[in-house]
């Protein structure tokens, strides 16, 4: 029988997406380098896990952790969409120029394929329909405005010859290991202002629409990359349902066992209205896939939260 296990690095392995992919990928009997700025015991249990230490803008580092490797996961971020609204070098200086260095690094330790996460919350335009891989990009903030960008330097490679790139245009992941940081997710945010008894805030009226996405679903319909090593693809990443801020905390409130106390505050202009992704084109890769449930993510998300 054929040894499908795969060589693959996770960049950002401590953050929420790359931590669970690392977790997911490991489970699955992969050899993994889970790369991360800082030193961190989650993988010690792990014999199929080897943590790479190191600042990823280093390129020393960076070599250290994609050598030997075949494919490497790119989840290593220190920005989010509201971050440098008003600083765009800042957020080339974070993201784009970082991505560069690890093309770079790539081609030369013949790494077979690079999976990037864009982001389908951001760099559609606003429509009512869900939106496919060719629909028209309306990015609002530098953050949308460099994953568009990052996404055709990794498309110029693919034509160069240098490696294949499968680019994910993601929804609004939540779940198990969501911290409540800036950008990063209104539930866990919501979950922390309950716990802590203080109002949950929702900017605008509650009617913007997002497409939120269990990320154990995000760690399986992204492994099908792996499967794939010469092929490079855009794929939308979502479950193909908007859901208002309104229907999330009326969600949540069916879940938690006492009252929720809400603040509305002003929009803001980086926010789109409504977005929710087609990913047809992906779930082709993964015949009768079925997402789990808005109610059934946020329960178990719950259930991991330390009381």
């Amino acid at each position: 029988m054929q040894d499908c296990r795969q060589r693959i690095a996770v960049l950002g392995a401590s953050g929420f997406l790359g931590s669970a992919m690392t977790q997911y990928l490991a489970n699955e009997g992969h050899q993994v380098h889970a790369c991360s700025r800082q030193q961190t015991d989650e993988w010690n249990d792990f014999s199929n896990v080897v943590l790479k230490v190191g600042d990823l803008r280093d390129p020393m580092a960076l070599t250290e952790a994609v050598t030997g490797v075949d494919f490497v996961y790119h989840f290593a971020s220190t920005t989010h969409p509201t971050r440098h609204y008003s600083d765009p070098l800042a957020e080339c200086n974070d993201a784009f120029l970082p991505l560069l260095t690890l093309m770079e690094v790539a081609t030369q330790a013949k790494v077979k394929k690079i999976v990037f996460p864009s982001s389908g919350g951001t760099v559609y335009a606003d429509s009512p329909s869900a939106r496919t891989e060719e629909s028209p990009t309306d990015p609002r903030s530098p953050y949308a405005i460099i994953k568009l960008a990052s996404e055709q330097m990794l498309k110029h490679a693919v034509r160069m010859g240098q490696f294949s790139v499968d680019i994910f245009r993601l929804g609004n992941p939540f779940g198990i290991g969501q911290r409540a940081r800036p950008g990063q997710g209104v539930l866990p945010h919501w979950i922390q202002a309950i716990q802590t008894n203080q109002p949950i805030q929702i900017f605008g009226d509650g009617t913007d629409e997002r497409d939120y996405i269990f990320v154990n679903d995000v760690c399986q319909l992204m492994a099908t990359s792996l499967h794939r090593p010469e092929a490079s693809e855009v794929f939308n990443l979502g479950t193909g349902r908007a859901t208002s801020l309104n229907e999330l905390l009326r969600t949540l409130q069916s879940v938690v066992d006492h009252e929720i106390h809400i603040e509305y505050r002003p929009s803001r202009p980086v926010d789109i209205r409504s977005i929710s992704l087609d990913s047809r084109r992906l779930l082709k890769l993964i015949p009768g896939f079925e997402f789990i449930g808005l109610r059934q993510g946020i329960e178990a998300t719950l259930k991991s939260c330390p009381k």
